[in-house]
Formats: C-alpha cells, structure tokens, sequence
C-alpha cells in the first residue's frame, strides 16, 4: 500500500504549487486519514476498469465502439513518485507547528472531494469545495459520460441601495427670527417627505413636518448636525445627516475698548445736549463708531450748538475730524467750537438784529442784503476756525492736516411758521430743512473725493477758493418741521449715495425713525441710544443735530 499510496499522492499533487518534498510527503502518507480516503479511491478506480474490459453484449447491429479519451492503466502500474532531487521545494521540513501558509490540495474520486491541510496534517471528506479556491485536477471523459456542469458560486444577494437624497435650507443668523422650507430631492426627480429631524443639541430651533419648514430663533452660533428621518413611498423610512450653519450676531464679533484716560486729547466716547426754551428745541449728540471702539480709538466728531432767547438765532455745527489724521478729534474740536463761537456771539449783537429784520421785511432789496453779510460771516467763522487748529499744531509741534475736520452749520432763525436758515457745507455729511412729510430742501450738497470716502477738510484754499459762496445756501420757507445736520456717520447708511440725499422717501425713514426720541423727554438720551443702530459696514463716528 506505501508504494500505491506514495504514487496517488505525487499523481493528485502534480498540479499543486510549489512541489512537495520527499519528507512532506512521507508524513501525509502515515495519516490513517490519507491511507483510508487513498485506499478507498484504489478500490473505486479498479472497480471501474474492470466494467470497462469487460465484453459488450452482442448486437444484430454492429456498434462502433468509441475511443476512450484516455487510456488509464491499473493502480499498480501507476509510476512510482519522482526523486526529491527532481521536485522542486523550499526543503523545509514539515513541523507540526509550521506556520507556513495552509496549503490545500484536492483529489477527485467520483463525487467525493478530499481537502487536505498540509499545516495540520489532517484530512477531511466532505461534499461541499472548501471555502478557499483550490486547484483541482480535470480528468477525461469516460465513454458514454456526460460533462458535469460546474455550478456558479452561490452571491448573496444584494441589498437595495438607499436613495441618494439632497437636503437643502438657508443659514441661520443668532438673535434673528429664522423660517426655511427644507428644499429635499433625490437624484431621480422622486419627492421626498421629511418626517422628523433633531438636532444634536438645542438651538432654539425646530421643525415642523406639515409646513416641511424650520423655524425659531437661533440662540447659540456654529455647526450643528442634524438628523433626519425621510420618506419616498410613505412605507419605508430613512436617516441621513445634514449641517446647519448658524452665523454669530455680527454686532458680538465687535470689541469695545477703552481709549487712553491720560491722553493729551482725551474725549469721552458719547456726547449730548440739549436746549428747549422760547418754543425752540435743539438736541445734539455724538458717539464714537464701531471701528473705533474696535481698535481703542478716540470719537473723531464734535458738534456745537446755541439759542440766544433775546434775537432768538440757533446755531448747530456738527464735524467730522480725518480718520487718517492722527489730532482730528481735536481739529473737530477746535473748528466746531470756534466757528460756534464766533457765529453765536455776532448773532447776539447787532449784525442779529440787522439780519432779523431784513428776513422779516423779505423784500428783494433785503434779500440782496442778506447774502452778502452772510457771505462775510461764514468766511470770517471758517479762517477763525482755520487759524485755531494751526495754531495748536504749532504749539504741540504737530501738521495743520493732522488736526483735518469737515465743518457744517446752520445759522436759523423762527418767525411766525417761517423758519429761515443759512448753511455752510465744507465736507461730507448732509444738512436739510424737512417738512411736510414727504417733502424736504437739502442745504448744498457733499464733497465727495475720486475715491470713496474721500471729501473735503476745511483749511485755507478752500476758504481763499472764489467758489467758497457756492458752499452757502440761504432760505425761507413754511411748514418746515425739523432742520438736520449730520455726519457722514449718520448720512451714509441711510442716504448712501449723493442721489440718495435727495430721495424724500429715504428722508421719511430717517425721521420716523427719530421720531420717537424727538417727542421723549429726554431727547438727548435717547438719540444717543439711537445712534447705536447697527448698519453693516456702516461703523464710523455719528453726529446729529436736529432743530424744531
């Protein structure tokens, strides 16, 4: 049996890669498993060849007898196995502990298929291929047999695919009132149903599945997960993941700090004041802007305002120092105070008086008058105003542009449901006489640069230019409710273009928006509060002054 053994050994591994050595084979061989599949395979196979020496039966017809496919010799004739030196290996002994890879090697006798594990050394009969792909030997077709068809591996089956679903809604903003239809598609044009979404925390915003809509208000900023619960059919559901952003309140991402207290220029970040006798109210107020308290920057902007109860003139100023220069809130100062000054002190004694009476007469010959002394007046304010800040640049050893500031002002009186004003413009800024609602006189117009932000600064060509009249506008007029000075600060966000200063209905907005601290009595306090308003990238210095 050794002899035969050894034979059917090397004929069913001569397909196997890499060759077995002489000692693996002597240790398959003395398997009691081996010995017992290869002795019964022996006595199969000579069963068949004697079936096939055997005489056919006689027939009245003669038969061709087909050539077999291959002629198989008996077991004993088998030839014996190669030498070691002819069989290719990596001669390593086989241990019973070897951790080479597993090798498997499959021999064919009927239907029976042996799997042997040259790492165990075991053998195992079984009527299913081993779960590894093996190679294994394909013998003739005997006479008269049918070719097996080889079975296709069993697949699992495949599991439908979840629809690809797009969800999509807006952003969220914090402390803003949010509403958004989830917009929901699949890649095949199928509608989709959200049925449930949660969040990984509360935001302050929930869902509502008749109106497929989100809604709330955002307490908290960031990225939160959300988690939905869909349908296509009604039947089945799915879950998928979105990403809501919700954007910070812009007004927190702004810093407010505190400017130097020992600054030889120190001004306090808000400013306001107030008049009302005579059945004349006057209220001005300044804050610093956004971008200053940012960077711990001082309140460039000043105002200036009087009542003299005796000629009953008003003055209001308002100024804007240079963000580019580094002394403008003092040029602000300076330039509003001494032109203030200087103006309410002229209106108090007889030029006032002089000028009251022209406007009361209001005759053509008054009114040529009226000009002129006007004219004087403002020049004579602007060179005091001029000659201030370029004195205090030589005492501090600065540069007049340093100290640069935008002057507007009003010289107004009221007679009767008249009210009469003069107004000087150099700069940007607005200044207007508002009244009946949607009606309104604007006073001039700004200076305006080549490029944005760009405008005009009071010094001395332009009190010396021969256009400096063009900067005064005189008038009369009835019904006229409120009369408006203001920096670009205030101008910007609610006008925006020069176009815009001419726009009543822009005009409406601003005064109904004032409206409600006009008629406070703390008119004052309130503007100031009101100054705070919050317009993106609107973040400078706001003056306003208002005379009714």
């Amino acid at each position: 049996m050794t002899h035969n053994t050894r034979a059917l050994l090397t004929a069913g591994l001569s397909n196997v890669t890499p060759r077995l050595s002489e000692l693996q084979l002597s240790h398959l061989e003395k398997q009691p498993e081996i010995q017992h599949i290869l002795s019964r395979f022996s006595q199969e196979l000579n069963e068949k060849v004697q079936q096939l020496n055997a005489p056919l039966p006689l027939s009245a017809d003669p038969i061709e007898q087909a050539e077999p496919v291959l002629e198989i010799a008996p077991v004993d004739e088998i030839a014996p196995a190669a030498a070691e030196s002819d069989i290719t290996t990596d001669n390593s002994p086989l241990a019973e502990n070897d951790s080479e890879t597993a090798l498997q090697i499959a021999l064919v006798a009927e239907d029976i298929i042996i799997c042997i594990n040259s790492e165990t050394g075991t053998a195992t009969e079984t009527s299913e291929p081993p779960a590894t792909e093996v190679a294994v030997p394909i013998l003739p077709l005997r006479p008269g047999q049918v070719p097996a068809q080889s079975a296709a591996p069993a697949t699992a089956p495949k599991e439908a695919s979840m629809p690809k679903v797009n969800f999509a809604f807006a952003n969220a903003r914090v402390g803003t009132a949010y509403l958004s239809k989830i917009d929901a598609s699949s890649h095949y044009g199928d509608p989709v149903t959200v049925q449930e979404i949660k969040f990984n925390q509360d935001i302050g915003i929930s869902f509502n599945p008749e109106t497929q809509e989100l809604y709330g208000t955002p307490t908290i900023d960031g990225d939160y997960q959300l988690f939905i619960k869909w349908t296509i059919d009604g039947k089945s559901s799915h879950s998928s993941e979105a990403l809501m952003i919700v954007n910070p309140d812009p007004r927190s991402l702004w810093k407010i700090i505190e400017p130097p207290a020992d600054d030889k220029y120190f001004k306090p970040n808000t400013d306001n004041q107030m008049i009302d006798q005579d059945g004349v109210k006057i209220a001005a107020v300044s804050r610093r802007g956004r971008s200053h308290e940012h960077v711990g920057s001082f309140r460039d902007d000043d105002f200036f305002i009087s009542h003299d109860s005796e000629t009953d003139w008003s003055i209001m100023i308002v100024a804007d120092g240079a963000g580019s220069a580094q002394n403008s809130r003092r040029g602000s100062q300076l330039a509003s105070q001494t032109a203030g000054s200087y103006l309410s002190k002229q209106m108090q004694g007889e030029l006032g008086h002089k000028l009251k009476s022209l406007i009361q007469d209001w005759q053509p010959e008054s009114q040529k008058q009226i000009g002129p002394l006007f004219s004087d007046l403002y020049r004579n304010a602007a060179k005091l105003a001029v000659n201030a800040i370029e004195s205090e640049a030589i005492d501090m050893a600065q540069t007049t542009k340093s100290y640069s500031t935008t002057l507007l002002a009003t010289v107004s009186i009221r007679i009767n449901d008249e009210l009469f004003a003069a107004a000087f413009w150099m700069g940007d800024g607005a200044i207007a006489a508002y009244g009946p609602v949607g009606k309104v006189r604007l006073l001039g117009m700004p200076d305006s640069g080549e490029y944005a932000g760009q405008t005009r600064f009071l010094d001395n060509d332009a009190i010396n230019d021969s256009s400096f009249n063009n900067r005064i506008m005189i008038g009369k007029w009835t019904e006229i409710t409120y009369l408006i000075l203001m920096t670009d600060g205030v101008s910007d966000p609610y006008f925006e273009t020069d176009n815009g200063l001419i726009s009543s209905d822009k005009w409406d907005l601003l005064v109904n928006e004032i409206l409600p601290c006009l008629q406070s009595d703390q008119a004052a306090e309130k503007l100031t509060e009101w100054l705070n308003f919050f317009s993106p990238g609107n973040h400078d210095d706001r003056t306003i002054a208002v005379s009714w």
